[in-house]
């Protein structure tokens, strides 16, 4: 019997916690005009171990494709696309990018990016603009036609045969449409309760995942474009709202205080602590930039531990973290 048990606990064993030994990877993490590269094993020790440094004045966003092995930037003229199979746990070499600059005269201060299945989505706030290039590559930009959209809305991409539609949250709606076609099809539009929008994203397993706040209250939003969506009050501190996911191994929304949604409700935890950036890693870790320090928490153990298992003093502040894997 006891022969026979020992692989039943060895296996058991190898599903719960982190993966072991541990996936080679990095997290980018960008903010103040630079992207830093550290060990995600050391990170989770609470060792902040920096692999490279990578100056990059008016970073606005990062962002990272497994798919295509591509780190993605996005600056207030351009984005630029650096591929990745050269990076190890020691080295993160900055090779010379494919950059697509943004039409004359369009200044993304405030943008941000979004990678959809084959296009990758800017939008420009402060521009009232946003725009659409191919994939791995940026190339072919095309302008999104955002007519009807009010200042303030989210925007993302959403894939719907074999065409990335343009996906909308705004104060009393969320919806999809063509991306240079308001009118066009398809189209599906939801009103909701009324909401200041601060993220929306798209769940890779096929909903667009969304985040707000009222006057009293934080809201998460999920719909997979049919019927009406989802709605949860996330309990944190009302005010803007992020999302960090990873299709398989979690997503968490986060500001003041944070929330893990998946793989298992954790409650609202830390709401007087302002969070500026987040990463679901493949490892099924998430990192969490808290000012200049990152903590890192096992997303397996249930219930979510109360403290991260590693907190580590970073010597800036992110404003976007990137989980890479690498050989």
């Amino acid at each position: 019997m006891r022969k026979l048990l020992l692989p039943l606990v060895l296996a058991l064993a190898a599903c719960t916690g982190s993966q072991e030994p541990p996936l080679p990877a990095l997290v980018a993490a960008g903010g103040g005009g630079e992207v830093r590269f550290y060990r995600a094993s050391e990170l989770q020790a609470g060792r902040a171990t920096l692999v490279a440094t990578w100056t990059t004045p008016d970073l606005q966003d990062l962002a990272y494709s497994n798919a295509s092995q591509r780190l993605f930037l996005l600056f207030p003229d351009r984005l630029e696309a650096y591929p990745t199979a050269g990076f190890t746990e020691s080295a993160a070499p900055q090779a010379p990018p494919t950059a697509a600059p943004l039409p004359t005269g369009v200044d993304c201060t405030g943008g941000y990016l979004r990678l959809g299945a084959n296009r990758a989505l800017v939008h420009c706030p402060s521009a009232n603009r946003a725009f659409l290039f191919t994939l791995p590559d940026p190339t072919n930009l095309e302008e999104a036609d955002l007519t009807g959209l009010p200042p303030g809305v989210r925007l993302a991409l959403f894939p719907q045969g074999g065409v990335d539609l343009l996906a909308y949250l705004t104060e009393g709606a969320l919806g999809f449409r063509p991306a240079n076609n308001p009118t066009g099809t398809p189209f599906q539009e939801v009103s909701l309760q009324s909401l200041t929008p601060t993220e929306l994203r798209l769940d890779p397993g096929g909903r667009l995942l969304g985040a707000g706040y009222t006057a009293t209250d934080t809201l998460f939003l999920a719909w997979n474009g049919a019927g009406n969506p989802a709605s949860q009050s996330l309990g944190l501190f009302p005010g803007p709202i992020r999302l960090a996911l990873d299709p398989v191994q979690g997503l968490v929304a986060y500001g003041t205080g944070f929330r893990v949604l998946s793989p298992r409700d954790s409650g609202a935890r830390n709401p007087y602590t302002a969070y500026t950036a987040a990463a679901v890693g493949q490892d099924g870790y998430l990192y969490l930039a808290r000012g200049s320090f990152l903590e890192v928490y096992d997303l397996q153990p249930n219930p979510l531990p109360t403290f991260p298992q590693g907190s580590a003093p970073l010597g800036f502040t992110p404003s976007s973290l990137a989980f890479l894997p690498v050989q």
